[in-house]
C-alpha cells in the first residue's frame, strides 16, 4: 500500500493533537476526581473499550508476550502518571514542559544504546532545534532552580518511564497486532495503577458534574486507547527515534488549543518556538541526496 507511510505519520500527528487536548481535559477532570482515581478509571475503560480484541486474539499471547504488556503498561502507563503528577505539585509548568521535551532525547538514545536502532546525523540535529524550539515555547525557564528540583526530577523519571515505552513498545508490535499491543498495555497499566490508588486510600469522588464527565471519556477513549493505537502503529513503519521527535508538536499543539479554548494568546517566544520545531521536522524528514534511490 503506497500511502501507508502517509498513514502512519498522519496518525502519529494525530496522536499527539489529542494528547494535547488531553492536558486541559485533565485539569477540568481533577476539579473533582482525584488524581489516583481518575488514572484507575482513565486505564480501566482503555482496557474495556479494547477488551474485544483481547479474546479475538487470545491465541497469540504467549507469557513471553504478555509479561512484556504488563511490564510496558506498568512502566509506560502507571508509573510515570504519578512521577508526572508529584512533580508537576513541586515544579512549574514551564519547567515541565521543558523536561517533556526530553522524552524524544531519551527515546533516540534509548533506541540506539539499547536496541542498536541507528540515527542518522540530520535526526540528531534535529533533536537538538527541535528541543530549543520547546524550550523558546516554555519561556526559556531554568529547570534545577531552587526550590523545584525535587519537582524536575519527579519529571525527569516520568519521561524516563516514556521514552522506555517508545522504545521498547517496539519488541511487542513485531509479535502481535497494533491493536492487540494497545490493548495489552492497557490492561497492564490497569493493574499496575490499583495498588498505588489503594496505597492512597482509594478515593473515590462523590459526585462528577458534567464537563468534569466528558473530560474523563476524552482521557479514556481518545488520550488513552485511540491514540496509543496510532502512536504503535506509526511504529510498524518507522523507528522509535523517528517517531517520537514528532511529540515536539504537542506544545505547538497546546499553546493554540489554549488559545481557542480559553483565549490564552501566546507569548512572542512561542513563535520563535513553532519556527525552530517545525525546521527540526524539515531536518530529519529531509533526504540527502545519498539516501536517495538511483535515477533521481
Amino acid at each position: 500500500m503506497r500511502n501507508k507511510p502517509f498513514i502512519g505519520l498522519l496518525g502519529v500527528v494525530v496522536a499527539n493533537l489529542i494528547w494535547s487536548g488531553s492536558f486541559p481535559a485533565t485539569a477540568i477532570a481533577l476539579i473533582q476526581v482525584p488524581p489516583s482515581f481518575l488514572t484507575v478509571v482513565r486505564l480501566g475503560a482503555g482496557a474495556l473499550i479494547m477488551s474485544p480484541v483481547l479474546l479475538k486474539e487470545r491465541g497469540n499471547f504467549s507469557f513471553r508476550i504478555l509479561w512484556l504488556a504488563f511490564i510496558l503498561g506498568f512502566t509506560g502507563f502507571s508509573l510515570p502518571v504519578y512521577f508526572e503528577t508529584k512533580g508537576l505539585g513541586l515544579s512549574t509548568p514551564a519547567i515541565a514542559a521543558v523536561m517533556i521535551a526530553l522524552e524524544p532525547v531519551f527515546t533516540a538514545l534509548i533506541a540506539t544504546v539499547l536496541l542498536r536502532e541507528t540515527l542518522a546525523l540530520r535526526r540528531k540535529v534535529a533533536l537538538v532545534i527541535a528541543f530549543i524550539g520547546t524550550w523558546a515555547i516554555a519561556g526559556f525557564p531554568r529547570p534545577g532552580d531552587l526550590g523545584y528540583l525535587d519537582g524536575d526530577l519527579w519529571l525527569t523519571s516520568a519521561v524516563l518511564c516514556y521514552a522506555f515505552y517508545n522504545a521498547f513498545s517496539k519488541r511487542l508490535i513485531v509479535r502481535i497486532s497494533p491493536m492487540a499491543a494497545t490493548s495489552l498495555t492497557l490492561l497492564g497499566g490497569f493493574i499496575g495503577s490499583i495498588p498505588m490508588w489503594l496505597l492512597k486510600g482509594a478515593p473515590i469522588p462523590h459526585a462528577i458534574a458534567r464537563p468534569e464527565l466528558i473530560s474523563v471519556f476524552y482521557l479514556a477513549i481518545l488520550a488513552t486507547a485511540g491514540a496509543y493505537f496510532l502512536w504503535l502503529f506509526a511504529l510498524t513503519m518507522f523507528s522509535a527515534a523517528k517517531v517520537s521527535l514528532f511529540l515536539y508538536m504537542q506544545p505547538i499543539f497546546g499553546v493554540v488549543l489554549s488559545f481557542i479554548i480559553v483565549q490564552t494568546r501566546p507569548s512572542s517566544t512561542f513563535f520563535v518556538g513553532a519556527i525552530f520545531i517545525l525546521l527540526a521536522l524539515y531536518v530529519s524528514e529531509r533526504r540527502t541526496s545519498s539516501e536517495l534511490p538511483p535515477g533521481l
